[in-house]
């Protein structure tokens, strides 16, 4: 479904502040066989517009992490004035296609020093996604006229949930956490899940191919029922006839989901040695599932602890409202690329097309130039005026019954006249200049 929250930061009080949001479920899944995905997000776009006044809002959107590439590499010492020259040679090597045909966007990470104009162990992150998938992403934004500000991946808002709300990180603040300690986010959606590890500086992400409608497709297997009724009994399994049925029909999906996790977990232990998971957070509709957090922390040995709880947040509004308690687990992406908008993590990257963002920048500088242009056309106008008494000052009909001064008058009119021509002409190639600054406005 649609998830939407609308922050605003207290400067005074150093607080972000949670004014509003809205969940609009989709009627079907979007990965079911007979749903039309772009259909069903625009129907959510436009019931969420005929309830929600944006003008005024940065608004923040994120794109799938399994559509995006993610390559984090270690960089040579190198000056720092040549960074931006080796990650786009490093971006030709890591990203599986022309860079013409991508939106990529790289920033530095924590625990690189800078020294004598050199960069010593800098860690870059760097992000893309196909070009057309972007603008895939965007059109239902476009076609109803929604400047989107900021396009982020969904693994790098769980990041910016995790460092702000769960470690503490605050942009302005030097973080003090131990860098050899890491957390692990599991954010399960509905065809695939997400696992972001991070120290805070550090990061790794990986997606694991299973999600939430394994189970649901395990039960219509299991105990012959169609897809809706199958979501809604995983949904409620605790509460049906035959519960240990249920659990039966699911374990097959349990086993698998645990050992992709232990695998990745496993990976990541063999290339950070030093690296050491000190608890697991899960998050998602999906982590809702009967029994999966206690499953997970028997079988990872790690205590793991749902993201039901908010707690850089304040606004009791939001945060105690029903609806959105019940779906707390499905803003943990919004909640961070919100904090991102607001300029309150560290991550600064974005996967909105630059020629958008430079569009953006010319037009809101128009109506500068336009009422420069119309100060400068006025001022044009007055002058004339003046040029014009002047001539009609040396008129020779003010001066026609003093027959004894008509020479004298002559050549001073003559003087008069070449002053005001080369005046007209200066005047001409001025309106001209005008003419061509305002001519594409």
């Amino acid at each position: 479904g649609l998830k939407a929250i609308r922050l605003r930061y207290a400067e005074a009080a150093d607080q972000v502040i949670a004014v509003a949001f809205d969940y609009i479920p989709h009627p079907k899944i979007l990965s079911q066989p007979d749903a039309v995905p772009d259909e069903l997000i625009g129907q959510a776009l436009d019931t969420f517009l005929s309830r929600n006044e944006t003008n005024g809002d940065l608004i923040a959107i994120s794109v799938p992490g399994q559509t995006s590439l993610a390559r984090f590499i270690q960089l040579p010492p190198v000056q720092s004035n040549r960074v931006p020259e080796i990650v786009k040679y490093e971006a030709k090597q890591q990203i599986p296609f022309a860079l013409e045909d991508v939106i990529w966007d790289y920033q530095p990470l924590g625990g690189g020093i800078e020294e004598s104009g050199y960069m010593l162990d800098a860690e870059v992150g760097i992000f893309a996604m196909k070009r057309d998938q972007v603008l895939h992403a965007l059109q239902p934004f476009l076609q109803r006229k929604i400047e989107v500000e900021l396009i982020q991946i969904a693994p790098l808002g769980l990041y910016n949930t995790l460092c702000y709300d769960s470690l503490g990180m605050r942009v302005n603040q030097d973080f003090e956490g131990n860098p050899e300690e890491s957390a692990i986010v599991v954010d399960m959606g509905a065809d695939s899940t997400t696992l972001m590890v991070t120290n805070g500086n550090k990061i790794w992400i990986r997606n694991v191919p299973i999600g939430g409608n394994h189970f649901t497709r395990a039960l219509t297997k299991e105990m012959k029922l169609t897809f809706a009724k199958a979501e809604h009994l995983k949904c409620n399994a605790t509460r049906s006839e035959d519960p240990r049925a249920v659990f039966q029909a699911l374990r097959p999906v349990f086993n698998e989901y645990v050992s992709e996790i232990q695998r990745s977990i496993g990976y990541f232990s063999s290339v950070n040695r030093d690296a050491k998971i000190s608890k697991v957070y899960g998050t998602g509709n999906g982590f809702k599932l009967a029994g999966l957090q206690k499953f997970l922390q028997q079988n990872l040995q790690y205590e793991v602890e749902r993201l039901d709880d908010f707690q850089g947040l304040v606004g009791d509004a939001v945060l105690n409202e029903p609806l959105f308690q019940d779906n707390i687990l499905t803003f943990t992406v919004p909640y961070g690329i919100a904090l991102q908008a607001l300029k309150q993590t560290t991550i600064r990257t974005t996967l909105l097309p630059p020629e958008i963002a430079t569009a953006r920048k010319i037009r809101r500088k128009k109506p500068w130039a336009v009422v420069a242009a119309a100060a400068l056309m006025i001022g044009l106008c007055i002058s004339a005026v003046g040029y014009s008494n002047v001539a009609n000052s040396v008129s020779q009909d003010r001066f026609g019954t003093v027959e004894t001064k008509v020479k004298n008058l002559k050549q001073q009119v003559g003087g008069y006249n070449s002053a005001y021509e080369g005046e007209k002409t200066e005047y001409t190639n001025v309106i001209d200049t005008g003419n061509k600054l305002v001519w594409n406005l």
